[in-house]
């Protein structure tokens, strides 16, 4: 409950009319708006003939936009200087704003608030998330705190000093993180010996039959390198598998569908006992060939998924998939023990300092999300 008036969106803005006929042999630079208020992203340049849209919306900075689409999970953005003439679909209505009532400051922090994106999922229509559609006429039913333009610049002026760091501190974030994957590259890129993934793993799968009265942890891999993750229990009656494949912790893991993308991680300790479907195999790491703690690190490495880019079979990047002889086909940098060891520890105390960081931004982003409460509450 806000301390401040409320109006409705639609005492302060207005629709904005910048329509452009789209002509065949002309280009146009287009956007995008990301969901959970990430902003604008550039799509490519096309030519009108590339497009079905016979008409866009032309953008201009200080104009609020926001997608009908997406909207209810918070596709809304200020357009900043550089989308300034950038085009959109009939998808994206445009708003101005009345500066005589509403801040540039202020608005700009406002559409980012999950207070107003909440807002704006109640005021969905359509079956099902993936068809929820925000209305323009909803959009501007939502309600706003309004208090005087003095107060709205004092409360701008705090949210950008804070922002401002939070903003500097992923920034960061993003930079460590390319740090480590560069320095993996240097380190695995410098091993001269390349031996294929056979010389040091053993397919070792643990089946088990599934039962309808039992209980099943399940988990699947992400992309990338980025490990193991928990699904949803699930009760045996709710699976069309027969059977799953319970892991054991510092086994090889990976997925037959998205090994081609870098599915692939060692089992840590803490998914031990979970279970995954036929499509994701398993292996022992032979312990005098290869140290786990290297092995972990290869599984992330982007060297290793690139080169299982080339070994998936299917059409079409969604068809494709890393059978297992193939896997172990395929040739990695797999030096001595020792080492192995040496690399391990460089590489472990890099990514500890980046899972520091990623805790860091997680932080940051309760301490975002709290400002922002606390702004358009009043409490600021």
């Amino acid at each position: 409950m806000s301390k401040y008036p409320v109006v409705v969106l639609g005492e302060v803005l207005t629709p904005a009319k910048d329509v452009v006929t789209v002509v065949e042999d002309a280009q146009y630079e287009t956007a995008g708006l990301y969901s959970y208020a990430r902003g604008l992203f550039r799509r490519p340049v096309i030519f009108g003939s590339e497009t079905n849209y016979r008409q866009y919306n032309r953008l201009r900075s200080g104009q609020i936009v926001y997608s009908k689409l997406f909207g209810w999970e918070g596709a809304v953005a200020y357009v900043p200087d550089e989308f300034d003439g950038v085009h959109v679909s009939h998808e994206f209505p445009t708003f101005e704003f009345d500066g005589t009532k509403l801040d540039p400051g202020y608005v700009r922090h406002y559409v980012t608030w999950p207070g107003f994106h909440a807002a704006l999922s109640k005021e969905a229509s359509g079956m099902g998330s993936r068809r929820q559609r925000v209305k323009p006429e909803r959009f501007l039913s939502s309600q706003i705190p309004l208090p005087d333009l003095f107060e709205q610049r004092r409360i701008a002026d705090k949210l950008d000093a804070t922002m401002g760091s939070i903003a500097r501190a992923v920034q960061l974030k993003k930079e460590s993180d390319a740090l480590v994957r560069h320095h993996a590259a240097s380190l695995f890129g410098s091993i001269v010996e390349q031996r294929p993934l056979s010389s040091a793993l053993n397919e070792s799968s643990n089946f088990v039959g599934v039962s309808p009265e039992k209980t099943y942890r399940t988990a699947g891999i992400l992309n990338r390198g980025r490990g193991l993750f928990h699904r949803p229990t699930i009760s045996g009656n709710e699976t069309k598998y027969p059977r799953y494949n319970q892991l054991k912790s510092d086994q090889f893991v990976y997925s037959k569908l998205f090994g081609w993308e870098g599915s692939l991680a060692v089992v840590p300790a803490d998914f031990h006992g979970i279970h995954v479907s036929h499509e994701f195999p398993t292996f022992d790491i032979d312990p005098e060939v290869a140290d786990v703690s290297y092995m972990t690190h290869l599984a992330r490495w982007d060297g290793l998924h690139h080169r299982l880019k080339d070994q998936g079979s299917g059409m079409g990047s969604r068809r494709q998939r890393v059978n297992v002889s193939r896997l172990l086909a395929t040739k990695v940098p797999l030096p001595s023990l020792p080492e192995q060891r040496r690399i391990a520890e460089r590489l472990t105390l890099a990514r500890r300092v980046a899972e520091a960081g990623t805790r860091q931004v997680a932080d940051l982003e309760v301490l975002r999300k709290g400002l922002l409460d606390a702004a358009f509450s009043g409490r600021l």
